[in-house]
Formats: structure tokens, sequence, C-alpha cells
């Protein structure tokens, strides 16, 4: 990684205590991917867990990331977890970083020589709905492209270069593909969520101290809107 995605990770632990809006946002999602996890008995890994404070929701979880720092328990890279882990893995969990890597079809070859049979990989990604979709074009700097062919593309940084729409595209729209070069995994849950609240904490650009009425906020549009309009998908498959 450039020293540039280092700074920018460093820069964003502890997140948590001073943006608690997205905070709590995260606790949710660390939550949900808790108790989405496989029971096999096995090593929990988060890849690219960057400013993560997930072992605080699961103390079985060990953080990792492409450099080493004060919040990883161990540098590795995502590309290398069937070479390291081989029949070793549990659960790969994954918060906003499928979409970072550059040749997801040998991350997923790596991802299913690492996981024991019922094993799973954990996503939160971008969905892919008309909401989303206009978000996307508007907010931040990352490319939504569902035009994209080939599944692979070009990077320099991994933490700055993406495409937001790739669960999108080898999960719904390569689906058949994808269940040719992988029958072994099986997509077990899809779920949106989030379609307010995220944008209104500020994520990780902007603090907009809206603090803990982000609670009420969140209550509400679980309620009416996360099915039709979120936009992030928690993702599971399950190698069986």
């Amino acid at each position: 990684m450039t020293n540039q995605g280092e700074v920018i990770t460093k820069d964003r632990i502890g997140f948590e205590k001073t943006n608690r809006a997205l905070g709590f946002l995260y606790k949710e999602w660390y939550e949900i991917i808790s108790n989405s996890l496989s029971e096999i008995e096995g090593i929990n890994i988060e890849l690219g867990c960057g400013a993560s404070f997930i072992d605080q929701v699961n103390k079985s979880i060990k953080k990792t990331d492409i450099f080493f720092n004060s919040n990883t328990d161990f540098k590795l890279n995502a590309m290398d977890i069937g070479k390291n882990f081989e029949n070793k893995v549990s659960n790969l969990i994954l918060v906003n970083v499928f979409h970072h890597i550059s040749d997801p079809e040998l991350f997923l070859k790596s991802a299913e020589k690492s996981l024991l049979s019922g094993g799973r990989i954990i996503m939160i990604e971008p969905s892919n709905n008309y909401w989303s979709r206009l978000v996307y074009k508007f907010v931040g700097h990352e490319t939504f492209d569902r035009s994209q062919i080939e599944w692979k593309f070009d990077s320099k940084d991994p933490l700055l270069d993406s495409n937001q729409a790739l669960s999108w595209i080898i999960l719904e729209r390569d689906y058949e593909k994808f269940k040719k070069l992988f029958p072994m995994f099986s997509l077990i849950k899809k779920k949106n969520m989030m379609p307010f609240t995220y944008l209104l904490s500020g994520g990780h650009s902007f603090n907009t101290r809206i603090g803990k009425f982000i609670r009420i906020i969140r209550k509400f549009e679980r309620f009416f809107f996360d099915k039709n309009m979120g936009i992030f998908n928690l993702i599971c498959l399950e190698k069986t």
C-alpha cells in the first residue's frame, strides 16, 4: 500500500470515539456480522480491517490488513489467505473491502481454499438500487460502474482504487458465471440496510456531530426504508 493509504488508515483509528454516530452504525454492522458467523470451529479473520473495532464486539475475530499498525493483530494480504490458512478458517469478514480487491476471482479462489466446509465469507458492500446509485454518483470519490465487463480492474492503491458495483456485478449480474466458477459457494443471505443514516453521520469524510439522534433515525429507517433503499448490503457466502 502507498504511504497515502497508510496515513488515511492511521488517522481513522479511534473514529468511533470522535464520531459517535458513525461508531454506532459500525457497531450495528459488527453485531449483524457476529450473529451471522458460521459456528464451525476454526479461525475468524477480518481482512482489510483498517480502523475496525470489531474485536470489541466479538473477541474471537482477528484483525488483519496488508500493512501492520497498532490496530492489526497481524499483517495479511487477502490474496494470500488460501496459501497461509488452508482449510483453517471458519469466517472471513470484509467490511467495505471486497470492492477494493482488483482481482476478485483470484481472491475468491484463495478464500475458498482457506475456508473449512461450512465456513463463510461475510461482507458489508455497497448495494445497487435507484437510491444507492444516486448517492454513489454524487457522494464520495469511489467509482460505481455497473458497466464494467471484466471482474478484474487496474489498481495502484487498494485503499483508494475500487468499483463499488463489484459485488452486484459478480453476485447478481454475473451470478451464473460465479456459480460455474465457484460451485461450492452458496449465497445464503443478502440484505439491504442504512439508506440515510450513514450519510447523516458524515461517514469518514465529515463529522456531522449528530450523535445519539442517529439511534432514533436508524429505528425509523430500519423499519420503513432498509429493504428497498439501503445503500449497503450484508452478503453471506457459505462453502458447502
